[in-house]
């Protein structure tokens, strides 16, 4: 089990979250154990949940590096909030898509007025407030940092835009995440993040015939994140750098990280997360490679940070077998998915 009551399948090349509901447990014991999951980076009510004598839910969370991709299927409805106040406690920028496969979706705000059903997909700024409210539906849900869009769109006010079902990449970009959710068990991390990233450059392509899209305020977070996924090989990558390039108080970029835990653990997440990908690639690196692409100062330094984080050498990794294998797929499994719930807040404000 993980933090939120969800089941952690091992086995699978792709870590994998499941939540669903045990034999016989009562209807709030079920809700308040769900919550956590369902909400993600916004509020929700278990009781509310808990009053439909209906209601059922079951959803399966891919962790990628690179973001969180969740499918799920609900009975009843599911009210999603994001305020004002948890913005503030939580400080997350990420981007959240819904891509609607089954049932209805209403949203305040809302661009277009107009009911969500299947086909569509809704951008979420999880920076900026919203309502949402879902009905008998099945979604994929995709959640990343807002750097990997291509440059133009990442500085634009992208919250509640729409990409209705019938734009000629909708059916497209629903149908390459599915099938990434249906191969997971067969695709290792690194096929997974090909994946993704040719659906998110899709959904980027997709985005750019928004005609409300509106400039963005910069996001410091957001800048910050980007500077680092793009500048990982850089031994010299630190608060210091980032603040330097960015122009801002060392103090200022803190505050920013400090729902995350800090500038320098996000750094150091990211580095790892990224070191696990190129060693568990189908034709792994030589780790003084791994070490450099990463940036890290050498091979011992890798080996040590990746022996801290995963409890195990990257040559261990390596020489295992499958049942260890396993093991160490859970593991780094609750590691990036802790990392997921520090970026979109849920560890604070879920």
């Amino acid at each position: 089990m993980n933090a939120s009551g969800g089941e952690l399948v091992l086995g699978q090349a792709i870590p994998c979250v499941r939540h669903a509901r045990f034999p016989g447990e009562p209807p709030l014991d079920y809700a308040r154990r769900l919550a956590p999951s369902v909400a993600f980076a916004f509020h929700v009510d278990p009781a509310r949940m808990a009053a439909q004598p209906d209601f059922d839910f079951f959803a399966e969370a891919f962790v990628l590096p690179e973001a969180v991709v969740t499918r799920a299927k609900a009975r009843g409805e599911i009210a999603l909030t994001r305020d004002a106040a948890l913005i503030a406690a939580t400080g997350a920028d990420q981007l959240f898509v819904y891509v609607v496969e089954d049932g209805a979706f209403d949203v305040q705000p809302t661009r277009s007025g107009r009911r969500l059903s299947a086909g569509d997909i809704l951008i979420l700024d999880l920076a900026q407030a919203v309502a949402l409210l879902g009905t008998d539906y099945g979604a994929i849900m995709l959640v990343f940092a807002r750097g990997a869009l291509p440059e133009p769109l990442r500085h634009l006010d992208l919250h509640c835009a729409e990409i209705r079902g019938d734009h000629p990449l909708a059916r497209v970009i629903g149908r390459t995440l599915a099938c990434l959710c249906e191969d997971a068990p067969r695709m290792t991390q690194a096929q997974g993040s090909v994946v993704l990233r040719a659906a998110i450059e899709m959904l980027g392509v997709a985005l750019a015939d928004v005609r409300r899209a509106r400039p963005a305020p910069p996001m410091l977070k957001a800048m910050a994140e980007s500077l680092v996924d793009d500048h990982l090989q850089e031994s010299a990558l630190s608060p210091a750098w980032i603040a330097e390039r960015l122009d801002v108080s060392r103090a200022t970029l803190y505050r920013a990280f400090a729902p995350y835990g800090g500038v320098t653990r996000f750094i150091d997440d990211r580095r790892v997360q990224n070191a696990w990908v190129l060693l568990t690639s189908p034709d792994p690196l030589a780790l003084g490679e791994i070490a450099a692409r990463c940036g890290y100062s050498g091979r011992r330094r890798l080996v040590q940070a990746f022996s801290e984080r995963f409890a195990a050498s990257p040559e261990a990794v390596l020489s295992a077998s499958e049942d260890e294998r396993a093991m160490l797929r859970e593991q780094a499994a609750r590691a990036m998915m802790d990392g997921w719930d520090r970026r979109t807040g849920k560890a604070v404000g879920g």
